[in-house]
């Protein structure tokens, strides 16, 4: 019984340090591949949000929210993500896998797109 106590304690605080490596998995900078655009995303308040920060594209506008609302389910991050080229929010699942960050885009009931972010190597963020 005592074992199957300690056993208990040691799964239930894996369990928690998953849950927050995956988080940190998803805050910082990432690459969305046009023209090296380059998002932050940060939470508050466990809700994640993101925005332009560095593009070499000049008609991109530095600050531009593009991620809102992201939160975590089961397996997974949902949020929405703005298309600044029809100016509208889609709803989005997010999953990361090493250094690349897989979005599903749903622009229909029918429609899924689906776009890839890498992420911005550590050692030349400023």
């Amino acid at each position: 019984m005592k074992n199957l106590g300690k056993t208990l304690l040691v799964l239930t605080i894996s369990l928690f340090s998953m849950s927050s490596f995956t988080q940190s998995e998803l805050t910082g900078q990432w690459t969305i591949g046009e023209q090296n655009t380059v998002v932050n995303l940060e939470q508050h308040n466990r809700v994640y949000s993101g925005k332009i920060v560095s593009s070499d594209n000049p008609k991109v506008k530095i600050g531009t929210v593009l991620v809102k609302e992201l939160k975590q389910t089961k397996g997974s991050w949902k949020g929405k993500v703005y298309s600044p080229k029809r100016k509208e929010w889609y709803d989005a699942e997010f999953k990361t896998k090493k250094n690349k960050l897989k979005i599903e885009i749903s622009v229909s009931r029918f429609y899924k797109k689906n776009i890839e972010w890498t992420r911005v190597n550590k050692s030349i963020q400023k």
